[in-house]
């Protein structure tokens, strides 16, 4: 039994570990696309300085992220491990189709979809926070409503305030802030989406603990009265996990996100990285899990249109905001199917 549970264990941190890494390769091209397409940094060099500011909002911003996705979704006490490993399971899936067709889409609507699913089969509707998910869903849907709003203002602005100024001693001005705009972003993304992984071992380990104290005390003891508290260790390895997809990069969305939509400038770069860097930051400290994806390319919308609305090219968007729309009933629906497999396998 306490073997069983061990390789349990160990199985969910691994999977685990590895949606943390497909999360930061998926969305690498967010964080970097509009700091490469600009001109301001060499790819590799961008993905490595994103991928260190990565790990340190990843480590140092708190955990109230995590806390969301390991109690605020599903009761950790009412379903069982396989519930978590199917979830996880489905997102990565999910994350890796859309690397593979190019679009930018959302971690957290594949994983919030896959821990629905799983959920759902194995116990009803009423195993979900079906409360909590509906302010999770509506922040995730005005984030990159805000994005492509104060990403629009901020450049609208920035063209105010520099008419009069030189193009060219401008442009090399902007590129030089524009690296410290991306790491920016970085540090953001870190904060909000390592989290994520932080908080589904911990979710595991709180629910297996009771079944073999002894042995998951070797990874995890829970606070006074079952209190849900983030080892050190979750802490570290779930923000290099993120951190190495990060370095890794996914070239396919970055090619999508840079001069897919339209020919980004320094100036788009800048100020689009600066609307999206604070947008994930607030999310992040207010506990709330958010796609860096989906507010990364609105704001990029948002600065493009804030030249003129016609320079966007609009059908690469269409082709993100269907991806948007359909990733948390489709990723509930491959978590469900892969959770009626399983647990019919497993009784046969």
């Amino acid at each position: 039994m306490n073997m069983t549970i061990l390789a349990l264990a160990l199985a969910i941190i691994v999977i685990v570990l590895i949606f943390d890494f497909t999360n930061g390769f998926n969305d690498s091209a967010p964080v970097v696309a509009a700091v490469i397409s600009s001109g301001a940094m060499t790819p590799r060099n961008a993905l490595l300085a994103a991928a260190t500011f990565e790990f340190i909002g990843a480590y140092f911003l708190g955990t109230a992220v995590a806390k969301m996705i390991g109690t605020g979704i599903i009761d950790p006490q009412a379903v069982s491990a396989h519930v978590i490993l199917v979830a996880v399971v489905s997102a990565i899936v999910w994350n890796l189709l859309a690397w593979y067709r190019g679009v930018p889409t959302s971690s957290s609507h594949a994983l919030i979809g896959g821990l629905i699913g799983s959920a759902v089969v194995a116990g009803g509707w009423g195993l979900v926070k079906w409360s909590n998910v509906l302010k999770i869903y509506q922040v995730l849907i005005m984030s990159p409503v805000l994005g492509l709003a104060i990403g629009y203002l901020l450049t609208r602005t920035a063209f105010v305030v520099l008419r009069q100024s030189r193009p060219t001693p401008t442009n090399k001005a902007l590129l030089r802030m524009q690296p410290w705009a991306a790491f920016a972003l970085a540090l953001s993304h870190g904060s909000n989406d390592a989290q994520k992984g932080m908080g589904l071992i911990t979710m595991a380990l709180l629910m297996l603990y009771p079944l073999a104290p002894e042995t998951i005390a070797v990874f995890y003891t829970p606070g006074t009265a079952g209190q849900f508290i983030v080892p050190q260790w979750v802490i570290i390895a779930a923000s290099l996990a993120i951190a190495l997809g990060m370095a890794t990069g996914g070239m396919r969305i970055i090619r999508t996100l840079g001069g897919g939509m339209y020919r980004i400038r320094p100036i788009h770069g800048f100020t689009s990285q600066v609307s999206s860097a604070s947008i994930v930051y607030v999310a992040a400290m207010a506990g709330f899990p958010v796609s860096t994806s989906q507010i990364a390319s609105s704001s990029i919308l948002g600065a493009g249109a804030a030249q003129r609305i016609n320079a966007v090219r609009w059908s690469p968007v269409r082709t993100m905001i269907l991806a948007w729309v359909i990733t948390i009933p489709s990723a509930a629906a491959v978590s469900a199917l892969i959770y009626s497999i399983t647990r019919w396998m497993l009784a046969i």
